[in-house]
């Protein structure tokens, strides 16, 4: 067998693939006529391209957002409040904004008002006034950031959220 550098001396590069593998090189096209999925197989993101997370009503997808967002109890922060804010700014890269009160405390529990892409603001097609959140005429009661923090013997906090 050649080196790289015989091979690129004698200008036969696809040879030196050959030799590398054993098999001759594949074109993009036959590829996928073999059935290869194209890209990365495995993502850390809370959207696969088969789902839309917009859609936060379907108990499939909120069941995919909670995994997501409970991911923020993975780690101990020094500050609780700077976690959260972490969480909704990726929260609000799924058109979800989130209003946090003040914790308060070391211990305790805040529930966040949730709203979709700014809610929702206009006439009905039957007239009426719309003014609300984006999410409670698709789930009932809308949705809610329930996040609980403690601090820790080390002095760092835990944090746990999730959606309800």
């Amino acid at each position: 067998m050649k080196t790289l550098k015989q091979h690129i001396k004698e200008k036969h590069l696809e040879d030196f693939e050959e030799d590398l593998t054993g098999e001759e090189m594949k074109t993009f096209k036959q590829h996928v006529k073999e059935d290869h999925s194209v890209g990365t197989p495995e993502v850390n993101s809370v959207e696969d391209g088969n789902i839309g997370v917009h859609n936060i009503h379907d108990p499939k997808i909120m069941e995919r957002v909670n995994a997501f967002v409970s991911s923020i109890a993975n780690q101990e922060y020094i500050n609780p409040m700077a976690a959260v804010e972490q969480l909704t700014n990726k929260l609000t890269t799924l058109g979800l904004n989130v209003k946090i009160p003040a914790m308060e405390g070391t211990t305790g529990k805040v529930v966040g008002e949730i709203n979709q892409f700014g809610g929702r603001f206009g006439k009905d097609l039957d007239g009426t006034d719309i003014n609300d959140d984006g999410i409670s005429h698709k789930k009932e009661g809308g949705l809610k950031l329930e996040v609980k923090f403690e601090k820790l013997e080390n002095g760092s906090s835990k944090v746990y959220a999730k959606l309800v």
